[in-house]
């Protein structure tokens, strides 16, 4: 049975509150974390778009393609790359296949 609407309802105890705060912050956290994570991607998808001629879409999937090839998570290929931008330096298992994919999606390669 539902409570009426006029009863008074009792207000959560000290330990429900501070778990739900808990909660909260827990995933405000995971929720910066994704978020960070996101602008990192758009930005390895802008370096790999410099690279080749491409849509955004397939320097997408170029960015994936690395990942899985060379078991390296897309997040940190995303950082490898925005270094790479900056610095020149890419590891070269990731620089390989990056060459590779970009060749195979390139102009000449379709």
């Amino acid at each position: 049975m539902q409570p009426d609407a006029c009863e008074p309802q009792s207000a959560p105890d000290a330990t429900e509150a501070s778990e739900a705060q808990a909660a909260l912050e827990t995933e405000i956290a995971r929720l910066r974390d994704s978020m960070g994570a996101r602008a990192g991607i758009d930005q390895a998808v802008g370096v790999i778009l410099t690279m080749g001629r491409m849509t955004p879409a397939e320097a997408w999937d170029v960015l994936r393609e690395v990942s899985m090839r060379t078991d390296v998570t897309v997040r940190q290929v995303a950082r490898q790359l925005v270094e790479y931008a900056r610095s020149g330096e890419l590891p070269r298992p990731v620089r390989d296949e990056l060459e590779r994919q970009v060749m195979r999606r390139g102009p000449d390669g379709r």
